[in-house]
């Protein structure tokens, strides 16, 4: 135990203490920096801030009714100004001293027939504004049914349904369906980068022939396990940093954006996380540790590498199938394949309620194929030593398994 903690840790200073760690650590955090940078930069240029005109034929509307709320950069307050004719409104619009005007009928809200009239299209911000001004005024009538009042008050509720009906989702539970998707994509990067550093230093190290020094004092069996846990740390130091930023990130964002600070995570969700991903990422880097013991050099390794690496992308690829169908035979499928079950799983969570015998049965197949891997990788590692300068194939390795 003593020698493969001593390798795991050898593994792990040996990754993370390099700059293209640093820089791989760095790319997604400053990738939405500047994402998120980019949106503020179009939101405020995009958003038009000229005040909103209306003509109000019915009498309804009264500005002292309005209850104006704090501007912010996503969505600043704009000045409504009334005007008693439409030829007045359409002057100030075509001298600019609008940028669009409402006309409401003489008998509403009995009749709905509200015209916007505009060169350009107001944002859609400046709009729900306006929708709110008018429920204000309409909240003040006398003997208003009690619903209406209520619903005046609480405004619209946007509710996803998922189209087998198992799962109902509203517009403040957004995170139930974006949490998912988004830890994909974070396994997917967290794959390809520490993957690819066990990979790079098996082949680098069976070229310079130093595997057969460390030969001689661990075992294969050891070597393997110690650069796998190695690689996991170095992984699960990544998605750490990465989740941190993520958090101070909403706790920084929930200043300016409400939508952010309803933001909670299920617990259920953490634990089908911890079950399904860590043994999924297991798996991925021991067979990609068993292709670096079996290739000649490190070109070869990469060509084998994007052949695991893309697999796990094809749910992905049919998403719009999990989004029509996430409990129908294909999605039920590859969830409960190795290679697309951490993928097909989440996309299922993200759109339907898994049943909870499908989540079991999906992270017992992983852990059983992440121990198979292990053992596949030492045991190709140990039998590429044997065979140096030769590729090692897959039925060579089992073939001389069963001749011993």
């Amino acid at each position: 135990m003593d020698k493969i903690w001593r390798i795991t840790k050898y593994e792990y200073t040996r990754h993370v203490f390099q700059k293209r760690f640093l820089f791989s650590l760095l790319s997604l955090p400053i990738l939405i920096l500047v994402m998120f940078a980019v949106s503020i930069l179009v939101a405020f240029v995009s958003i038009d801030k000229t005040p909103l005109g209306y003509v109000d034929r019915s009498g309804v509307l009264d500005l002292a009714a309005r209850e104006v709320k704090d501007s912010t950069l996503f969505n600043p307050v704009i000045e409504f100004i009334p005007y008693q004719s439409t030829e007045g409104a359409e002057t100030a619009l075509n001298n600019g001293q609008i940028q669009a005007y409402y006309l409401l009928p003489e008998t509403y809200p009995q009749n709905l027939d509200v015209q916007l009239v505009f060169i350009e299209e107001p944002a859609y911000e400046i709009q729900a504004q306006f929708s709110d001004f008018v429920a204000q005024n309409l909240s003040l009538f006398d003997n208003l049914d009690p619903q209406v009042e209520r619903r005046l008050a609480e405004g619209s509720q946007l509710k996803i349904t998922a189209l087998d009906g198992s799962r109902e989702t509203s517009q403040d539970q957004w995170y139930t369906i974006l949490t998912p998707l988004i830890a994909g994509i974070l396994f997917f990067f967290v794959v390809i980068t520490s993957g690819g550093y066990l990979l790079q230093a098996v082949v680098e190290e069976k070229e310079n022939r130093t595997m057969e020094i460390v030969i001689t004092s661990v075992s294969p069996g050891q070597l393997m396990t110690g650069k796998i846990i190695g690689d996991i740390g170095v992984g699960l130091t990544q998605l750490l940093i990465w989740i941190l930023f993520g958090w101070g990130s909403l706790m920084i964002g929930a200043k300016y954006l409400p939508a952010l600070q309803d933001f909670s995570l299920p617990p259920e969700y953490l634990i089908v996380f911890l079950g399904i991903l860590i043994p999924a990422f297991i798996m991925i880097s021991a067979v990609l540790a068993a292709i670096g013991a079996t290739v000649t050099e490190l070109r070869e390794a990469q060509q084998f590498q994007s052949l695991v690496i893309l697999p796990v992308m094809i749910p992905y690829y049919i998403v719009s199938t999990f989004m029509a169908n996430p409990n129908g035979t294909l999605a039920t499928i590859l969830s409960f394949v190795p290679i697309t079950a951490p993928i097909a799983m989440l996309l299922r969570m993200s759109f339907t309620i898994v049943p909870t015998w499908q989540v079991i049965l999906t992270s017992m197949i992983l852990i059983l194929s992440a121990i198979f891997a292990i053992w596949f990788a030492g045991r190709a590692f140990r039998l590429g030593m044997l065979q140096y300068g030769k590729r090692l194939t897959i039925k060579e390795v089992f073939r001389k398994q069963v001749q011993q």
